[in-house]
């Protein structure tokens, strides 16, 4: 995917929390971002069904991590396999990070998402600005928004253990070919991972992308998608949640159109990065490699990633 797809990507996402309802958790706002320092935003995908209500107390099925320089015009976007295991504060055993937001709002309600950016701030030694959450609905009413997305593919998928959206199966099938596949069939896309695995899946997701990117290059849908947001207003109220302001939302949509593509950096926290640690139990998790790690955050985020 590339970079100029990234940029036109996270622009939209700030489109669309500008024109949509801010749940903010926070109960005191956050200093408002200067628009020189680095500023960085948690993005977080929940694994939510639509029978479990407004609660937050579940799974995360995507976490990415975003850091804005604006004084050298740079852009570092880390991604973490959901089954990674970091210690959060005050703890002394390993915890997988998907868990993160439930276990903080079993803890206590709407603290989730900050247990989970005080567990990176501690591990990856980077202080996290803000975040932003969505469940499934909110990607679902974005992709029919656009009128669906085009998906070629060279192999045939065939999912029997795909969970539907009220705890059961919903087999997912799609043959080779292109394919022009509405919200829902585009989740299946990405998140479909029994026939192969991760890795596969990883390439999928990065497939949808790329197909919105293409949709979004079209002015009349992109227009068309302005004139939508009130009806958007309605569908995605209780499917968002950031503590973004106003302000963060104008200045990050400015700098983001500012830099260079060249000067924007992917990765993910791979096996490259990350440690076998041995449980007492006799398990094994895969912890990041903290040796390493400073080497990853600078080389996707700039040396001065935790200042």
């Amino acid at each position: 995917m590339s970079n100029n797809t990234i940029k036109q990507l996270l622009l939209l996402i700030l489109l669309l929390i500008g024109i949509l309802p801010i749940y903010a958790q926070t109960e005191e706002p956050e200093p408002a971002w200067d628009g020189q320092s680095r500023f960085t935003v948690l993005v977080l995908g929940m694994d939510r069904r639509p029978s479990e209500g407004d609660t937050l107390a579940v799974r995360t099925d995507a976490m990415i991590l975003v850091s804005i320089d604006p004084v050298n015009q740079r852009m570092g976007i880390l991604h973490f396999p959901r089954d990674l295991f970091m210690i959060p504060p005050n703890n002394s055993d390993y915890v997988r990070i998907n868990t993160l937001l439930q276990d903080g709002n079993y803890q206590q309600e709407g603290y989730g998402v900050y247990w989970i950016m005080d567990t990176f701030q501690l591990n990856l030694g980077m202080y996290i600005d803000r975040y932003v959450l969505f469940d499934f609905e909110a990607f679902i009413t974005l992709i029919d928004a656009l009128g669906g997305i085009e998906i070629t593919t060279g192999y045939p998928i065939y999912d029997d253990a795909f969970p539907d959206m009220n705890w059961g199966y919903d087999p997912f099938e799609l043959p080779a070919g292109t394919h022009l596949l509405n919200g829902y069939q585009a989740l299946q896309f990405a998140r479909t991972r029994h026939q192969d695995g991760d890795i596969q899946r990883g390439e999928r997701q990065i497939m949808v992308m790329t197909a919105v990117q293409q949709k979004l290059t079209d002015p009349d849908i992109f227009m068309d998608l302005l004139t939508q947001a009130p009806t958007l207003y309605n569908e995605l109220q209780g499917d968002v949640y950031t503590d973004l302001t106003l302000n963060d939302i104008i200045q990050l949509a400015y700098y983001i159109r500012l830099i260079p593509p060249e000067n924007i950096t992917t990765a993910s926290l791979d096996e490259n990065y990350q440690a076998r640690f041995v449980r007492g139990s006799g398990g094994v998790i895969h912890t990041p490699d903290y040796a390493l790690l400073p080497e990853l955050l600078i080389q996707v985020f700039g040396e001065d990633y935790n200042q």
